[in-house]
C-alpha cells in the first residue's frame, strides 16, 4: 500500500488544481473576514491600538466578548453566509478534482473550471444526499453524549465521567469522518461512469467498493488525512506564533495561511484520486464496460489487493 499511497500523494500534486482551490475557497473566507474585520476595527479607537495591534490583553478579549454578545449579528450572518456559499462552491471543487482524474495529461485553469461546472450538477445531488449520512453519524453521536453525560452524573469519579465524555467525542469524530469516506467513495463511483446521475445509487456502490476493500481503503483514506492534517496543523502553530505588528509578519502570516489551504486541497484531493482510482480498477474486473465508456486514470491503485 506504500506504493499506492505515494502514487496517490504525487497525483494531487498538481499546482493549477491546488491553485484554484485555493482562490475558489478564498471567496467564502472574504465572506467571515470582512464583517470580522469591521467588528474588530472598534479596537482602533482606543488609545492602547499600538499594543492591541501587537497583542490581545485580558481586558480587550473581555470586551470583545461582551460586545460580541450584544452587537455579534453581523459576524454570525457573516458565519452562516460563508458556510453555505463554502458548501455550494465544494461541488465545483470536487468535479475540478474529477475532471483531472479522467485526464491522462496535465490540464489548465479553464478545462479544470469547465470540468467542475459540467460536473456540478451530479456532485451537487450528492452533497444534498450527504444529509443522510452525516445526520445519521451526527445523531449516533448525540446519543453517545447522551449516553456519556447518563453515566457522568452516576460516576464516582470525576476522571471517569470525563473519560466517557472523551471516549463520546472521539467515537462521534470516527462516524463523521466514515459518514465523509462513504460520501467520497460515492463521489468516485460517480467519477468512473458520466452515465450515472444518481447519488444515491453512486453512493451505495461506494459502500459496495468499502466492502470489497475496506483494508485498502480505509488504508489510504486514513494515512492521507492524518498526513494532510498533521502538516496542516504544524503551519497552522507556526502561523499562531508568526510574529504580528509588521509588514513582514502580516505577510509572513498570510503566506501561512494560504499554505494550510493548499495542505488541505491536496489532502482532499489525493483522497479523491486515490478513491476514484480504486473505484475504476474494481469497475474493470467486476464491470469491463463502464471503465470503457468512462475510463479514469488510475494514479493510485495499480492493484487492489489489500
Amino acid at each position: 500500500m506504500k506504493t499506492h499511497l505515494i502514487q496517490a500523494a504525487r497525483a494531487a500534486l498538481q499546482w493549477r488544481l491546488l491553485v484554484l482551490w485555493c482562490g475558489v475557497t478564498l471567496l467564502p473566507s472574504l465572506v467571515l473576514a470582512l464583517p470580522v474585520w469591521q467588528y474588530l476595527n472598534v479596537l482602533s479607537h482606543s488609545v492602547l491600538a499600538p499594543e492591541l495591534a501587537t497583542s490581545l490583553n485580558h481586558p480587550a478579549l473581555a470586551d470583545l466578548i461582551h460586545g460580541f454578545r450584544e452587537q455579534g449579528g453581523g459576524v454570525r450572518n457573516g458565519a452562516l453566509l460563508s458556510a453555505v456559499l463554502a458548501l455550494l462552491l465544494s461541488p465545483l471543487l470536487c468535479g475540478s478534482v474529477i475532471t483531472a482524474a479522467r485526464s491522462h495529461q496535465v490540464l489548465g485553469f479553464r478545462a479544470l473550471w469547465s470540468g467542475g461546472l459540467a460536473e456540478y450538477p451530479r456532485l451537487l445531488r450528492t452533497l444534498i444526499w450527504a444529509i443522510v449520512p452525516v445526520g445519521l453519524a451526527l445523531g449516533a453521536a448525540q446519543g453517545l453524549h447522551a449516553l456519556a453525560e447518563s453515566h457522568g452524573e452516576k460516576a464516582v469519579l470525576a476522571s471517569s465521567a470525563e473519560n466517557a465524555a472523551l471516549l463520546a467525542t472521539i467515537a462521534g469524530i470516527v462516524l463523521l469522518a466514515f459518514a465523509n469516506l462513504t460520501l467520497d467513495a460515492g463521489r468516485a463511483a460517480l467519477a468512473i461512469d458520466k452515465r450515472r446521475n444518481s447519488a444515491v445509487k453512486a453512493w451505495w456502490r461506494g459502500l459496495k467498493l468499502l466492502a470489497r476493500y475496506p483494508g485498502t481503503v480505509l488504508g489510504l483514506y486514513l494515512a492521507l488525512s492524518l498526513g494532510g492534517l498533521l502538516l496542516a496543523a504544524l503551519l497552522g502553530i507556526a502561523r499562531v506564533n508568526a510574529p504580528t505588528g509588521q509588514v513582514i509578519g502580516f505577510i509572513g502570516g498570510l503566506l501561512l495561511t494560504q499554505a494550510i489551504v493548499l495542505v488541505l486541497a491536496w489532502m482532499r484531493s489525493a483522497r479523491l484520486f486515490a478513491l476514484i482510482a480504486l473505484a475504476q480498477a474494481d469497475n474493470a474486473r467486476h464491470g469491463g464496460g463502464v471503465a470503457k465508456a468512462a475510463k479514469v486514470k488510475a494514479p493510485a491503485i495499480e492493484s487492489i489487493d489489500a
